[in-house]
């Protein structure tokens, strides 16, 4: 009979670090699409889509990235704490969101150099992938349903 190898995850056990977990799936999900909208965006429009593509898609990846790292930040704080955080993450996510877009609007030389168009439409586009990558990264953690004995969240 061969010896049982214990290993450190076992059935049932929750995932630790939630936030990390759905960081990684959404990252993984917005630079597939990203990579793509910045081909489709370079055959498009040339150099200037080319850029606009991978200045909406690192846009997103720090906004969207800020969020989760700073839900991670905050996973031993109370639930109440959590949302706090959630809340004023994403509130000062989107007012420095839209004054770098205020700028960047107003910007002659971002204009001149990138494609606005391709930013956009790339930004959009990697935002549902961004999302679709977190939503399946979600469903497949582990969280429990109810309290375990031991500290999960070591």
């Amino acid at each position: 009979m061969a010896p049982v190898v214990s290993s450190q995850k076992e059935a049932g056990q929750a995932t630790r670090h939630p936030a990390l977990a759905m960081l990684r799936g959404a990252l993984a999900a917005a630079l597939v699409v990203g990579v793509n909208a910045a081909a489709i965006a370079a055959v498009a429009a040339g150099l200037q889509g080319l850029w606009g593509a991978l200045l909406g898609l690192l846009m997103v990846i720090i906004f969207s990235g800020v969020g989760l790292l700073a839900l991670h930040l905050a996973r031993r704080t109370s639930p109440t704490m959590q949302l706090a955080v959630a809340m004023a993450s994403y509130t000062g996510r989107i007012a420095v969101f839209g004054g770098l877009l205020a700028l960047s609007l107003s910007s002659d030389s971002l204009a001149e150099n990138v494609n606005l168009t391709a930013l956009g439409l790339s930004a959009m586009v990697v935002v549902m992938g961004w999302m679709a990558g977190e939503i399946w990264a979600w469903s497949r953690l582990r969280v429990p349903i109810y309290d375990l004995d031991h500290e999960v969240n070591a």
